[in-house]
């Protein structure tokens, strides 16, 4: 009985310091000017990767355009159930201010099957290859795949964690990604 009583008391009290800390930081919000909100953005670590034509690309060459990235590896099925949802992504927004690059993490030694699997599938959208060499996989914390992310025109991070391109309950392109493309591509 006591102990319990103890416990309890001891919750109130922590309680009533998260309250009080919490009403102190409300209280403390100021006004930020847009310059202020442009610094604390979190932009997207430097990348120069391989593209599948052998030249090299870079994220500073891709600014301009918002980017859906798409992170995967020719051994991941999870990875290769979004194929076909990322080339009907891609035909819906050909011609748009967006540009899908598609980055494998496959180890260096199988470059070449990742090559043949992009033209075996009619992969479409900008292939680079970052292996198991760069700095890739730990920059973008990759820490399991597929990944995807969406990137702004300025090399800002907009979504560390959109939704996949492939919808698992209706088997089609995910509506809620969509709509989070769209409204991007409506921004000024």
């Amino acid at each position: 009985m006591k102990k319990s009583l103890f416990v309890l008391v001891l919750t109130f009290i922590l309680f009533a310091q998260c309250k009080k800390s919490e009403e102190i930081e409300i209280g403390t919000v100021t006004e930020r000017s847009a310059e202020e909100i442009a610094a604390m953005k979190e932009y997207a670590p430097a990348f120069n990767l391989n593209s599948i034509e052998g030249t090299q690309i870079s994220l500073n060459e891709l600014k301009g355009k918002y980017l859906f990235v798409d992170i995967w590896a020719t051994w991941c099925r999870p990875c290769l159930q979004q194929i076909p949802a990322m080339k009907e992504l891609e035909q819906k927004y050909e011609g748009k201010n967006i540009e899908f690059v598609s980055i494998s993490v496959d180890k260096d030694a199988d470059k070449t099957k990742w090559a043949r699997m992009i033209q075996a599938k009619g992969m479409g959208g900008m292939q680079l290859f970052a292996g198991k060499q760069t700095t890739f996989s730990r920059d973008y914390e990759v820490s399991s795949i597929p990944k995807f992310l969406i990137i702004g025109k300025e090399g800002e991070i907009i979504n560390e964690n959109p939704p996949r391109p492939m919808d698992y309950r209706t088997g089609q392109v995910n509506q809620e990604l969509v709509t989070i493309l769209d409204n991007l591509l409506k921004e000024k």
